[in-house]
């Protein structure tokens, strides 16, 4: 293993966050984790699914119950479309 900062590999175990081991390097003092998670979240294929039955008339708790994505996801995903609408 080797730190993500300095290229060393004169690495300690420091403790335990958020249920993964940390790391520090003993050179430059960086607290790394040794392995990270992809980003969890919707595909843009299932938001703009979503969006478009919003858009053609289905309420947000009918499209939560057909795509299985909560309703107050679905608001924020409209609220961020409606701020990049450029005003009439």
């Amino acid at each position: 293993m080797q730190c993500p900062e300095c290229g060393s590999t004169h690495i300690r175990k420091n403790g335990i966050k958020k249920g993964k081991q940390n790391h520090i390097c003993v050179d430059c003092k960086r607290q790394f984790v040794d392995r990270y998670e992809a980003h969890k979240g919707y595909s843009d294929e299932v938001k703009r699914e979503c969006l478009k039955l919003y858009v053609n008339g289905m309420g947000f708790r009918a499209i939560e119950r057909v795509k299985g994505v909560h309703h107050t996801t679905i608001i924020t995903w409209v609220k961020q479309v409606g701020e990049r609408l450029p005003d009439a």
